[in-house]
């Protein structure tokens, strides 16, 4: 198992005037949503780093500190939730940051015309947020204003898991002063989240270049000392030019370097590899209904196709995922057991043996649960003996998409299942 030091560290004297080159491995232009409601990908996550800072900070396990620029204290008997913001912290253009900031991300991502992804069960738990989101109320009955920079907010349930960063309470702040005056199904598109953010990190986006590149210049207002460096340069490069880019000495760090290309630049001189394992998983899911956008939930069908349970777990007996890590991946990727993944230390059972590969336990369960192969094609059919075909939609990208996605299609194969792509190719 390959482990990598997490930070780096040097003793010298911090460069006057020093400025950093950056760059993002990315196959697509950055869609440029740099506002914490709006962004829905890593890349977006990435260019933010330097510029937007949360509102708490967190420790190794991810369990929210008192570090950051605001502290919280969850009640678990009244179910109430305490924010409250430090008194020095300021937006990029001097403004105080402030409880209407922290409450303002409620009112847009629960309004009924927020355009974003992230209108979910933790935001559906804050007592009056659904009667909010239907328009039957003004505003969020279960968040009060204590004063200038403390929050109260009230749950229907609370639990653990919301003592840890991004666990179920909404870690940051919006710039009410910037946004109020832009309708909220105008934010996406407006200036303020894509042109010229107010931030209160320790840098702010001077200057973006749709797609291609942002430019930091040092936020004089910060609240947790003073920025070092004179300026930071970030731009995309793309995944086939990374290994290349650090070769000829092009940027002094890339963030998100391609790991199904690892081989190409583990020993580069000059550079570190940082890295810890992922705070993610990546799963196959299956379709079992319809999706109702009233409820924003699935309909189950119990007579979907991959309704069955065995016919689900074969799929997932037939796989060798360790080796995908070894043979795709140098390594680096592993087989995952668990919805917990293995970085968060002090929750996840490494006992759990997962889906590890065993072709016979798979052909059993279809063997059972009837899906017979009727006319000795070597492919089986449904239940009913009728042609059972199953679409497989997985995503274009890197180097082992195409080869991994074939393995799987082989593999289902193997144990008589016919898998075809949804729409003929990768997506």
């Amino acid at each position: 198992e390959l482990t990598f030091p997490i930070a780096t560290k040097n003793n010298d004297d911090a460069i006057e005037d020093g400025e950093l080159e950056a760059a993002v491995a990315t196959d697509s232009q950055f869609k440029g949503l740099f506002q914490w409601e709006f962004y829905q990908d890593s890349y977006d996550a990435a260019f933010m780093a330097p510029s937007h800072e949360p509102l708490f900070a967190n420790d190794d396990d991810f369990r929210i500190t008192d570090d950051g620029a605001a502290t919280l204290d969850l009640d678990e008997d009244t179910k109430k939730a305490t924010i409250k913001v430090k008194d020095n912290v300021k937006w990029s253009d001097g403004e105080d940051v402030t409880a209407d900031d922290v409450i303002f991300p409620y009112e847009i991502i629960g309004n009924k015309d927020y355009t974003g992804i992230r209108y979910d069960d933790t935001f559906r738990n804050i007592v009056g947020m659904e009667e909010y989101h239907d328009g039957s109320a003004d505003t969020i009955s279960g968040i009060k204003k204590i004063d200038d920079k403390t929050v109260e907010i009230e749950y229907k349930e609370v639990n653990p898991s919301m003592l840890q960063s991004g666990g179920g309470i909404w870690t940051y702040a919006a710039p009410k002063h910037t946004l109020e005056g832009v309708a909220i199904k105008d934010m996406e598109s407006s200036d303020q989240v894509r042109k010229n953010p107010v931030t209160f990190g320790p840098y702010y986006m001077s200057n973006i270049v749709a797609g291609e590149s942002v430019e930091y210049l040092p936020n004089e207002h910060y609240w947790n000392g003073t920025p070092k460096l004179k300026k930071i340069t970030m731009k995309s490069v793309p995944m086939a030019s990374t290994t290349e880019a650090l070769n000829s000495k092009l940027y002094d760090m890339i963030f998100q370097m391609p790991t199904d290309t690892y081989d190409t630049y583990k020993e580069i001189a000059g550079y570190t590899n940082l890295g810890r394992e992922q705070t993610s998983y990546t799963y196959l899911g299956f379709k079992l209904g319809k999706w109702n956008s009233d409820t924003k939930s699935v309909e189950y069908n119990p007579d979907s196709k991959m309704a069955d349970k065995s016919l689900r777990q074969a799929m997932g007996y037939a796989l060798d995922n360790n080796a995908v890590g070894e043979r795709f991946y140098a390594g680096l990727r592993s087989n995952a057991t668990s919805l917990i993944p293995p970085v968060f230390q002090s929750y996840h059972d490494d006992e759990m043996k997962g889906f590890t590969q065993d072709l016979d336990k798979a052909k059993k369960l279809l063997d059972d649960a009837g899906y017979k192969d009727v006319d000795d094609d070597g492919l089986r059919e449904d239940k009913d003996g009728n042609k059972l075909t199953i679409n497989f939609a997985s995503m274009s990208g890197g180097e082992t998409a195409q080869p991994l996605a074939d393995y799987y299609i082989q593999q289902w194969k193997e144990i008589g299942l016919d898998v075809q792509y949804t729409t003929g190719r990768l997506i």
